[in-house]
């Protein structure tokens, strides 16, 4: 080994500390190689104004990996003999995680009053063998719970008896690891069951247990969840009728944001139905999506194919 080499070396194990150790603030040039990181493996986009949460968010990861400088602890996770596993403690610990229950509420109610009349139908003649519908970023489940339920109730409340949960086909994904394992479990704390959840849906789909609350098994069984990132190619999951993907695109750069777009709409059968959020991007969805307007929210619906 050279005398520079082992400067190198030594330069690093002096920047490990114990776990109390203090932490230097994350410099300019230590905050693109993180946002560069962090874009190539996320797609996620955070402004140099925002250095703010790569510095809060990844403080503690450092510190267990006994460092105290942000380069050196970039050194150590670019030569680490697992990257894939630092990877993922990377994106759980900078995805942004916030969820509720019928967030919104508005896409509940477009389910019911204009896709789910025309899905039931289609299953009930044939057209269709099950309906599909997909959750992005999922977060800790309880958005694709929600249309779980929501879906189960519109057919007791419409007294559908030879269409059943079954015939449809709930897919939910998220690039952390993390929130899909609280999702798995179906099991909420008394704050997060308070959020945006009526006493309806509680009562009639969660069991008190001690301090939690679970939710009925057969709503979580209709659920498949898989880690799943954006950037790569939607093939392997076949067409969907509905997909949710709220709130994530205004976190990447426009071109992620066209892309994602793109696959989505080569994801969905003819006429299916894209919910992005309350806001609206329309100038990125023109190609290929027709927006339509229910109360409040803009949602979209994929263009025919044109002969």
């Amino acid at each position: 080994m050279s005398i520079e080499a082992s400067g190198t070396r030594h330069r690093k194990e002096m920047s490990r500390v114990d776990f109390l150790g203090s932490i230097k603030s994350i410099s300019e040039k230590e905050f693109l190689l993180f946002r560069n990181y962090i874009m190539d493996h996320t797609g996620i986009s955070i402004p140099p104004e925002k250095s703010y949460l790569i510095e809060t968010r990844l403080s503690k990861l450092m510190a267990e990996s006994g460092f105290d400088a942000f380069e050196a602890f970039y050194d150590f996770i670019i030569e680490n003999e697992d990257p894939p596993a630092m990877q993922r403690k990377i994106i759980n610990a900078i995805t942004i995680n916030e969820t509720l229950w019928f967030r919104d509420e508005t896409p509940w109610k477009i389910l019911e009053a204009r896709a789910l009349p025309r899905l039931v139908e289609a299953i009930r003649v044939g057209r269709k063998t099950r309906a599909r519908i997909w959750c992005a970023a999922v977060s800790t489940g309880q958005e694709v719970y929600s249309t779980v339920m929501c879906v189960d109730n519109y057919l007791k409340k419409h007294g559908v008896k030879d269409v059943t949960l079954s015939d449809f086909d709930f897919f939910a994904t998220d690039i952390s690891s993390n929130v899909l394992d609280i999702a798995k479990k179906g099991r909420y704390d008394k704050i997060s069951i308070m959020r945006g959840l009526s006493d309806y849906y509680r009562e009639m789909y969660f069991t008190p247990c001690g301090s939690a609350w679970d939710i009925d098994p057969r709503i979580r069984g209709a659920v498949r969840f898989a880690n799943f990132n954006l950037k790569n190619s939607f093939q392997l999951f076949g067409a969907f009728d509905i997909i949710f993907c709220r709130y994530v695109l205004i976190y990447f750069p426009d071109d992620l944001k066209k892309e994602i777009i793109r696959k989505m709409s080569g994801a969905l059968t003819e006429g299916g139905m894209l919910f992005t959020g309350s806001y609206v991007l329309y100038d990125l969805f023109k190609d290929d999506f027709e927006p339509n307007h229910y109360e409040n929210l803009t949602y979209y619906t994929k263009k025919a194919v044109s002969e």
